[in-house]
C-alpha cells in the first residue's frame, strides 16, 4: 500500500515539474490566446487578467466599444516572438481581427501589434497598436467628463412649449 502512494506521489511531482517547465513559447501562446479570445467574446474580466496593471485602464477604454458598437467576427494570431531581454521586455505578437462596425455593418480588417513582458510564469500585455488595416478598432471613444466646479456647463435650448416632447404612444 505504501508503495502505491510512493508511485502516486512521484507521478504528481513529475507532472508538476512538467507543468512548471513549459517553454516561453507555450506560456506566451496561452496568454495571447486567452487575452484575445476573452476580448473577442466580451469577457473583459478574463482578458484584463493578462494586461499589465499600468496599461489596464487604457486597454479597457480602447476595448469599450467591443460587443456594443463593434462586433468581432474573427481573430487570428499571425505571429509571436516570446524572446525578451533581461528585464522581461520585448516580446510581441501580431493579431489579425476581422470586425463589423454595428452602425454600418461593414466588415473591416485590422492587424494589431501587441507588446508583452514576461511576468513570473506568464506574459502580460503592456501595449497594443494598430499595425495595418482599419484604425478605428482601438479608438478610445469620447467619454463625457463629469461636471467640475467652476467650469460652466454647456447650456441646452429651453423650449417654452413642451408639447413637441409629448409621447405619441
Amino acid at each position: 500500500m505504501a508503495r502505491r502512494f510512493w508511485w502516486v506521489g512521484l507521478l504528481v511531482g513529475l507532472y508538476g515539474c512538467l507543468i512548471q517547465n513549459l517553454s516561453p513559447e507555450t506560456r506566451m501562446r496561452d496568454s495571447v490566446i486567452e487575452l484575445n479570445e476573452g476580448a473577442r467574446w466580451g469577457r473583459m474580466d478574463v482578458a484584463s487578467g493578462f494586461v499589465d496593471p499600468p496599461f489596464r485602464p487604457q486597454f479597457k477604454l480602447s476595448h469599450m466599444r467591443w460587443g456594443r458598437d463593434i462586433q468581432i467576427a474573427d481573430t487570428e494570431i499571425l505571429g509571436m516572438n516570446p524572446h525578451t531581454d533581461e528585464e522581461g521586455l520585448g516580446a510581441f505578437s501580431r493579431v489579425a481581427v476581422r470586425w463589423y462596425d454595428q452602425s454600418t455593418m461593414v466588415l473591416a480588417n485590422t492587424v494589431i501589434r501587441q507588446t508583452w513582458k514576461k511576468h513570473k510564469q506568464t506574459f502580460l500585455l503592456t501595449n497594443e497598436s494598430v499595425e495595418s488595416g482599419h484604425p478605428d478598432l482601438l479608438v478610445i471613444p469620447d467619454v463625457e467628463q463629469p461636471a467640475r466646479p467652476g467650469v460652466k456647463q454647456k447650456e441646452h435650448e429651453n423650449f417654452d412649449d413642451d408639447s413637441q416632447w409629448s409621447s405619441v404612444y
